[in-house]
């Protein structure tokens, strides 16, 4: 543990200038070090922020600061993140938010104490933690809304004006998948959307598990009002490799099956699986972590993207909405 006075780095000065302006700290007695180290293959886990334990007057960290990186900045409300931490905090499915420094892009969190993990996906498709994330999606869902309204395929086009400025070489069959974005926005569009509060990113590094089962929501960086289709569809294709697989999920969730409903779902999945290659392409570009695979996680998840799209039966799933 470190204490303030003497940074080293960039990011050092960043973090104290963080800790001296948040007044819930006492700086002359805070001590600090980075506590996760980034990784985007297999996972894609703390690339897209810097997070250090807080102790204060020697004993253990009780604190969890959260520093967001500025690779992705335009692609995040900081305020509506916020402002979802402690909503969730409100529901206990997720840490306390006790203060922010907005201009450092930080905040500072009531840290998980010992027996806090992050979930694996072996974790997260066991029938009773299925049902439990669904549950907490619901309950999110049936509150007030956030006020950022969001879609994954805006935020592709975003992604790709972006990426597109960047250089960084897109796949051969780029324009195809984006073909099939615009058929499948105009087919979800005409169906009709109901936007709800989502938390938005119900991947596996995403979930924190505790004693005696406690389960907390970290990240609140996608936190908006989708739908909540797309949130469904996400956490369908991460768990699980086989619809007959992820059908019960909708069932759990809607308290029946639709083939529509499940159509909606795979076809969100698709237009994940592009937003993400997209993203971590962007970050290839900007990120100064020369050593995390972005370019291996983006492959994979356009990789998936193309399989779902060629699937013989995609297309109908277009049609029957």
């Amino acid at each position: 543990m470190k204490a303030l006075g003497n940074p080293v780095s960039l990011l050092e000065q960043r973090v104290e200038r963080a800790i001296v302006s948040l007044p819930v700290l006492d700086a002359s007695r805070v001590t600090y070090v980075a506590c996760t180290s980034p990784v985007a293959s297999p996972s894609y886990q703390a690339v897209e922020s810097q997070s250090f334990d807080v102790a204060i007057g020697g004993a253990e960290p009780s604190y969890f600061l959260r520093l967001a990186n500025d690779e992705v900045a335009e692609l995040v409300d900081d305020d509506v993140a916020f402002a979802a931490a402690g909503r969730l905090n409100d529901l206990a499915f997720s840490p306390e938010p006790v203060g922010r420094a907005a201009e450092q892009r930080a905040v500072l969190f009531a840290r998980l104490g010992n027996g806090w993990r992050a979930a694996k996906i072996d974790d997260l498709m066991q029938p009773p933690m299925v049902v439990r994330l669904i549950e907490m999606q619901k309950t999110i869902a049936a509150a007030a809304p956030f006020g950022r309204s969001w879609s994954v395929f805006d935020g592709i086009d975003g992604l790709m004006t972006l990426v597109v400025q960047t250089g960084e070489a897109l796949p051969a069959d780029a324009e195809w998948m984006l073909d099939w974005m615009t058929a499948m926005r105009e087919a979800i569009s005409a169906a009709g959307v109901a936007q709800k509060p989502a938390h938005g990113d119900p991947h596996s590094s995403n979930v924190m598990l505790g004693p005696g089962g406690s389960v907390m929501l970290v990240d609140f960086d996608m936190a908006a009002d989708m739908d909540p289709y797309y949130q469904l569809g996400v956490q369908m294709n991460e768990l699980y490799q086989f619809e007959s697989q992820m059908k019960p999920l909708l069932e759990m969730h809607d308290g029946h099956f639709s083939e529509k409903s499940f159509s909606r779902c795979r076809i969100y999945a698709a237009a994940d699986d592009l937003y993400w290659a997209l993203r971590s392409l962007l970050q290839h570009a900007r990120s100064p972590l020369r050593s995390v695979e972005f370019l291996k996680y983006a492959g994979w998840r356009f990789l998936r993207c193309r399989m779902l799209l060629g699937n013989p039966g995609f297309e109908q799933r277009l049609r029957s909405l």
